[in-house]
């Protein structure tokens, strides 16, 4: 039966819905990440158990968003999407009511396992309910709620944390969670997806949740435990390899897979997968390490430090509408190479910060990084929906989001043990200069003028090694961009205009 079209108030109304849905989820990936001193102390640990707060959200998460494909047929988009808000919302709830730390991890990891289904979701019904004209644009308004949500969560969890108590942090997602759950199910409670009796893959769900597992403690506390010269870091590297390369033979081999790694044989899918890896593994790397940098070493508080970064999402707020229009005269993957420039220029100026550098230079630096993302974030989605047909929308979603919040982690571990190690280098290596014969050496060599000299070298050699990372991340974009250009090389012969594949998301 062919569905009806919802009038223009209707669907403004479930666009509403679902970015304020899409919006409570990212923003819960990052709110914690400055407010674990205050949770720390209030129920009575110490720092690093309180960091399992955000690493037991991010497990549950990618489990979650790797089985909703799986889940949406077994009970249906719509139904699945409602009982994920309101399920998301009750453990915000007792995340905020938590006594101990037991309470806080097991509701964060619960939360974060349920929210999996929401962001994949929120996105096919986008595509599926939107008008020809308008769903490019509802997209990319849409897409920019995904990469500034992360920016906003240490702003607004530092706020509340430092004027108000942390549970505010949980309990603000309730009111907003009760109103999208009621919203989209009054608009699409008879226009979502039948049921369909498909087989449990429990191997593969188990194989999943041991490797999620192992690889995030792993990310997190690898620098930590010391990487390799742990034989806790050991086990669960072996756990993470294993564990993957099992799940990926028997996805492929499974007849209904719940992770439809099938979908990487289409090329524009696959061509979208490998620029999200690295893209925004980067992109994380550059937001987890810039607050960092500016609260250790260049004396910010929480807040400022999140005032520094917010303008990356000035441009994606205001001018996210005249995405569509680019994408459509010059295609998605033209438009990615515009942005991929734009984010290595970004990134080597910032390769250039020295320790005077002020705010407006930082900012100035971020905003520059968040113009990228007028050219990245909807074409990247619109490429990988592409040639995606209808029916395996919820599983391309799912899969595609899967791998944006398994690279996030990925991409700050890897860029804080670069930054963290090159600062020892950098340390090392200026130290050596101060001998008896360098004049920059203090006359009175107490403890005190030794003890600021050294905090000086400190302030020095994370500088440095921030310009390392950056200019690490600058090349890597360089890399990326020559791979769009060797895909366009290859594909010259293919007019887009005429493919043969149904479009989705048109946009060329």
């Amino acid at each position: 039966m062919t569905k009806t079209s919802l009038s223009k108030w209707t669907r403004i109304l479930l666009f509403i819905s679902l970015a304020l849905s899409t919006f409570m989820m990212v923003l819960d990936y990052s709110i914690a990440n400055v407010s674990i001193p205050y949770i720390s102390g209030d129920l009575g640990v110490s720092n690093e158990q309180g960091t399992y707060v955000i690493t037991s959200f991010a497990v549950g998460n990618a489990i979650g968003l790797a089985m909703t494909g799986w889940l949406t047929k077994r009970v249906g988009d719509v139904k699945l999407l409602t009982i994920s808000i309101l399920l998301f919302t009750f453990f915000s709830w007792t995340c905020g009511l938590s006594f101990n730390l037991t309470m806080l991890i097991i509701s964060r990891f619960i939360q974060g396992l349920v929210a999996g289904p929401v962001i994949p979701l929120s996105q096919s019904i986008l595509i599926q309910e939107g008008t020809p004209e308008s769903r490019a644009k509802d997209l990319s308004i849409w897409s920019t709620i995904i990469v500034t949500g992360p920016v906003v969560g240490p702003v607004l969890g530092g706020y509340i944390s430092d004027w108000y108590i942390w549970s505010w942090i949980f309990y603000i997602n309730i009111p907003v969670g009760i109103f999208c759950a009621i919203s989209i199910w009054l608009i699409m409670k008879n226009r979502g997806s039948e049921k369909q009796k498909v087989p449990t893959d429990l191997y593969g769900i188990v194989l999943l949740v041991i490797g999620v597992s192992c690889l995030q403690i792993f990310l997190d506390k690898g620098q930590q435990w010391d990487w390799i010269n742990s034989n806790t870091i050991r086990i669960l590297f072996i756990g993470t390899v294993v564990s993957f390369s099992f799940l990926v033979i028997r996805e492929f081999w499974f007849k209904t897979p719940f992770l439809n790694l099938r979908l990487l044989k289409i090329p524009t899918f696959s061509l979208s997968i490998i620029a999200l890896a690295i893209s925004y593994a980067i992109y994380f790397g550059t937001i987890v390490l810039v607050p960092l940098w500016l609260q250790e070493y260049m004396g910010y508080n929480a807040e400022w430090a999140g005032i520094a970064v917010c303008s990356l999402g000035i441009a994606p707020i205001f001018l996210s509408t005249f995405t569509p229009k680019i994408t459509k005269r010059i295609g998605n993957v033209s438009t990615l190479l515009i942005g991929f420039a734009i984010f290595g220029f970004a990134c080597f100026f910032s390769s250039f910060f020295d320790t005077d550098v002020d705010l407006f230079y930082i900012s100035l630096g971020r905003f520059i990084f968040g113009i990228g993302f007028l050219y990245y974030i909807t074409p990247l989605i619109g490429l990988s929906v592409r040639d995606i047909p209808e029916k395996e929308l919820p599983n391309a979603t799912g899969f595609f989001h899967f791998t944006r919040a398994m690279v996030g982690g990925i991409g700050t571990s890897v860029f804080v043990t670069l930054w963290e190690r090159r600062t020892i280098f950098h340390h090392e290596r200026i130290g050596a200069t101060l001998t008896p014969f360098n004049p920059l050496l203090p006359e009175k060599q107490d403890a005190t003028s030794l003890a600021l000299l050294n905090n000086s070298v400190d302030q020095q050699a994370a500088m440095l090694a921030l310009n390392d990372a950056f200019y690490l991340m600058g090349w890597l974009f360089v890399g990326l961009i020559l791979i769009l250009v060797f895909w366009k090389w290859k594909n010259r012969k293919v007019d887009v205009s005429s493919h043969k594949h149904h479009a989705i998301i048109s946009s060329e």
